[in-house]
């Protein structure tokens, strides 16, 4: 009864703007553990979400425009309220989810493949973070140090949080699922209406 008032093309863009205002919660209430100098390990549950439709085998039920706006709007919200800088984000979310989908390409869906997904598009997307904010002079950090104090604690952090929120966004999306009809046997059905037909002839 639940799931037939779902749908992923609305269900989609809710469960990433609950996750960016998770995103924030975790960081704000671990900040004594997650920030504590030098190690910074930022939450990305919002990409998890951007990505979730593809990790599911969910995202034939969404257009592209719905995939890749929602990574852009989920961005420049990020952007904002986050980073300070609008750009980053903006653009690295919607790279995220073709990255995500040319990968996903070649594995299967399961919590383990999508796992190797997740692991592979958010090392991707801090790589670009921290070149980005390079770019523009924000990072001071080396290479070395971006690596083992904020890239290792984040991968750490989010694949704890993959395995904690995957069970239940992969039932959200399957769940939001349209049938597909074409594929629906009616062979039976159509032999169990002719039933009470032969029931009255025989009486």
């Amino acid at each position: 009864m639940f799931f037939k008032y779902l749908r992923t093309w609305w269900v989609h863009p809710l469960l990433v703007f609950v996750a960016l205002l998770l995103d924030g919660s975790i960081a704000f209430q671990g900040a004594e553990v997650l920030y504590k100098m030098p190690m910074a390990a930022s939450p990305y549950l919002v990409i998890l979400a951007i990505i979730m439709p593809l990790l599911s085998g969910t995202q034939d039920q969404l257009s592209t425009w719905n995939m890749y706006g929602t990574a852009f709007i989920a961005g420049l919200i990020y952007d904002i309220y986050y980073t300070g800088y609008v750009g980053v984000s903006m653009i690295g979310f919607p790279l995220m989810v073709w990255l995500a989908s040319s990968i996903q390409q070649y594995f299967t869906t399961s919590f383990l493949w999508g796992l190797s997904t997740w692991f592979l598009t958010l090392s991707a997307y801090l790589i670009f973070d921290y070149l980005a904010f390079g770019v523009i002079n924000v990072a001071d950090m080396s290479g070395e140090n971006f690596i083992l104090f904020h890239m290792f604690p984040s991968l750490i952090l989010n694949i704890m949080l993959y395995v904690i929120f995957f069970s239940l966004l992969n039932w959200l999306y399957n769940g939001s699922r349209i049938p597909d009809i074409a594929s629906y046997d009616v062979a039976s059905k159509q032999l169990d209406g002719r039933m009470p037909l032969r029931r009255r002839s025989q009486r």
